[in-house]
């Protein structure tokens, strides 16, 4: 199989974007009095803007199924947060040898040891002892020392994870209370597939669930696929690619989300497990798969790895397709990508 890519100038910020933290911009179609019309509306929840486009043939029809889907993203976000003392990642995160949990959880901490396995240990929930050592909430931040965060790769591994299910009973063990979970990385995309399950069930057939950059678009827009923007990840409000998706979901991982700047040089949030320091292959990664789940977990991957490695692993998937734009503003397609772009036109 054969990377295309293109060289751009040193350019692209921003992938989930007014979506993803690259900006995903939805085309605005029109549509006559006797057809489903778009109705907006917008919630926040997991710490980003939740935006609804729902297709009806009234408002009060989108509206009361918006709010169900609205409902079952805040639940699941009060399962996996960090934050809230209540919820099960906090239990474990605070917890001396893990907890007890619930089936979703379990099954959820399954899955991400799967994505782990399938990107070569590019995506991992257990990054969280170093992420927690980098103050990007600091009015002065300064990177931790090679010391800090060397002691802290101790505690990193789905090795230190013991996932278990006995009689009715599921658990995530570790071995040490320093071993924690960050469920970010998936958690968003998989709230998004939920909420669409349940657009479903209240016969929306056609809309989109962004959840800053986690995206799913359902169905189509009056017959017309749905026309999703990438933002550029070094030019603010520039639109980078246009995608065009029917029941597919695409999210964007990029170092312009969560970054501080410690003389001269980015500090971002997503690290690289091997040395507990920001990725530097990549400007942003982009991933198009059949759920929300799949993108976020592999967007993630596939911006760690970089575009070489990266694509190469992607182009081993036959359901998901990936673009990178590299340190120098290069952009790297998998096989198949191209078929969703709107203009299809590709330079090799």
């Amino acid at each position: 199989m054969r990377t295309r890519w293109v060289k751009k100038a040193p350019c692209l910020p921003s992938w989930k974007g007014t979506v993803l933290g690259a900006s995903f911009i939805l085309a605005q179609l029109g549509c006559d009095a006797h057809r489903e019309k778009p109705y907006h509306f917008s919630r926040f929840a997991m710490g980003t803007v939740i935006e609804y486009t729902i297709m009806a043939l009234d408002k009060d029809h989108a509206r009361a199924a918006m709010l169900k889907a609205h409902q079952e993203i805040e639940r699941i976000e009060q399962l996996f947060s960090e934050e809230d003392s209540t919820s099960e990642i906090y239990r474990f995160n605070h917890s001396e040898a893990g907890i007890s949990t619930c089936a979703e959880v379990y099954y959820c901490i399954h899955r991400a040891l799967d994505h782990h396995k399938k990107t070569k240990g590019a995506f991992d929930i257990t990054i969280k002892p170093v992420l927690d050592l980098y103050p990007f909430k600091s009015d002065h931040p300064s990177p931790p020392s090679d010391g800090l965060i060397r002691k802290a790769l101790n505690n990193v591994g789905v090795n230190k994870l013991e996932v278990s299910y006995y009689d009715n009973s599921w658990r995530v063990g570790k071995p040490r209370k320093e071993v924690g979970l960050v469920m970010g990385g998936i958690v968003k995309g998989y709230a998004v597939d939920r909420a669409i399950e349940i657009l479903r069930a209240n016969n929306i057939k056609n809309g989109i669930i962004n959840a800053g950059g986690d995206l799913y678009c359902l169905g189509t827009k009056n017959g017309e696929l749905w026309s999703i923007g990438v933002q550029h990840p070094r030019q603010v409000g520039m639109i980078l690619e246009t995608l065009s998706l029917s029941n597919m979901a695409v999210a964007t991982s990029g170092d312009y989300q969560r970054y501080f700047l410690y003389e001269g040089e980015r500090y971002h949030h997503i690290l690289d497990p091997q040395t507990g320091k920001p990725a530097r292959k990549a400007q942003s990664a982009t991933i198009i798969a059949p759920t929300a789940e799949a993108a976020d977990a592999w967007a993630t991957a596939l911006f760690v790895l970089g575009p070489y490695e990266g694509i190469k692993l992607v182009n081993t998937r036959a359901d998901i397709f990936g673009a990178a734009v590299d340190s120098s503003g290069a952009i790297f397609y998998s096989v198949g990508f191209q078929h969703y772009l709107k203009n299809k036109d590709i330079t090799n």
